[in-house]
């Protein structure tokens, strides 16, 4: 099947700027270009633009590729432009170098450069273990961390991580935490986002093949259970703070919030 060069560009354009993007949003356009791909055909053939020429400095890396016999196909472009960008050996590989390589060992390096992948966003975006911090694990509302920095409250406050113990003492949160009431809003867009941790995101070792599905299906939480969105997980005794001696411990040594540790794997090699 032909591939549409527009999104051959747009391919092109995601991995030169990958460093630029967070991990999360980097493997959501790929897997976005990769069902593009199979539902927009393939214009028919079209004279290059008027600007064309002029255009052409700024494409030097994508034109010497190009011009290697077997560059021309996007499949094989975007393997090289993973394994260029990401793999520790083969860093900066010429596409010279790489269609020298035997096709057994370019999907080795290509698999190996997409592990890298997986495991920066599984460091750089997954919330830590909830037993980092319960009170933060428990009243989350999105991601938290030292990679996210900052985080939201249930009860509206937004501010960094490090000041979670200022909050829960704070005025604010202490008269929120009368009622411990939360909207219908934030619950549903909590439920979709475990929902989304839960099926996990697929990272394709060749997000534009036509017959090559396999990849690493990743589970990066960045939405905590909490007593809203699973009710039947958290009795009535665990609604509050528990006393020193039965509660998860936070790494100061304090007793805090109960948390129920995660069970989701790690990742998944798919196999297709």
């Amino acid at each position: 099947m032909t591939v549409n060069p527009n999104l051959a560009a747009l391919m092109r354009v995601i991995e030169d700027n990958q460093d630029k993007m967070p991990e999360g949003e980097y493997l959501e356009a790929m897997n976005a270009l990769g069902a593009l791909h199979r539902e927009i055909p393939a214009p028919a053939p079209a004279a290059p633009p008027p600007s064309y020429a002029a255009s052409v400095p700024l494409f030097a890396a994508e034109r010497r590729a190009l011009a290697v016999p077997g560059m021309e196909n996007p499949v094989e472009q975007a393997a090289w432009f993973r394994v260029t960008n990401e793999h520790p050996e083969h860093r900066g590989i010429a596409p010279e170098e790489w269609m020298d390589l035997s096709h057994e060992y370019r999907n080795r390096i290509v698999r190996e450069a997409t592990e890298v992948i997986v495991d920066r966003m599984e460091v750089n975006c997954r919330n830590p273990e909830p037993e980092e911090c319960p009170f933060i694990a428990r009243h989350a509302f999105g991601t938290w961390g030292p990679a996210a920095g900052v985080w939201e409250c249930v009860c509206g406050y937004k501010g960094f991580c490090r000041n979670w113990k200022k909050h829960e003492q704070s005025e604010r949160h202490q008269d929120w935490a009368k009622h411990r009431t939360v909207s219908r809003r934030k619950i549903e867009s909590m439920k979709r986002d475990i929902q989304r941790d839960e099926e996990g995101q697929m990272c394709r070792f060749k997000p534009l093949s036509q017959r090559d599905f396999s990849g690493i299906r990743c589970f990066i939480i960045r939405q905590e259970r909490n007593e809203w969105t699973h009710p039947e997980l958290y009795t009535e005794i665990h609604r509050s703070p528990m006393p020193t001696g039965d509660g998860a411990a936070t790494s100061n040594g304090e007793a805090e919030w109960f948390v129920h540790p995660r069970n989701l794997p790690a990742r998944v090699y798919v196999q297709w």
